[in-house]
């Protein structure tokens, strides 16, 4: 990862986003991690300090940097494909387009999300379900073995 985050799990998400939502951060995004065909990392990334709002006006507040010096604080969620996950919606009303998005595009199930779009966000009707869950392993190739030429 290239940012600290603090892991937790789907039974204490909820608490872990109202502290930071009583500590005044700012919802920005979720982001998304395939870790395997079956399993995904979920990041929550927060605002401490509205340092966000500095990027359009520093080149140094654009190079990557520990999260520390940026005030930006990230939680991280790893859930297997078919797991439940709770909405952060009750907390960030904001967060229905990030939770709707990532339904679409990883099949995620936020319990509580409002409001829910059930899998057509960006997606119409006819279109395959998480389109990007969807992976493939390819193992490495073997470099070709030189041959011995006399």
């Amino acid at each position: 990862m290239l940012f600290d985050a603090t892991h937790v799990t789907p039974p204490t998400l909820l608490e872990h986003v109202r502290d930071m939502a009583e500590a005044g951060c700012r919802f920005v995004a979720i982001s998304q991690t395939v870790l395997g065909e079956d399993s995904l990392r979920l990041q929550y990334h927060f605002d401490e300090h509205r340092t966000m709002t500095e990027l359009r006006r520093s080149d140094r507040m654009c190079h990557l940097t520990h999260a520390r010096d940026r005030g930006m604080r990230h939680l991280a969620l790893e859930v297997p494909r078919d797991a439940s996950v709770p909405s952060i919606t009750p907390i960030y009303p904001c967060a229905a387009l990030a939770e709707n998005e990532t339904r679409d595009q990883f099949g995620v199930r936020f319990e509580g999300l409002s409001p829910d779009w059930d899998g057509h966000f960006l997606l119409e009707g006819e279109t395959v379900r998480s389109p990007l869950f969807t992976m493939t392993i390819v193992p490495p190739r073997k470099a070709p073995e030189k041959e011995d030429r006399p």
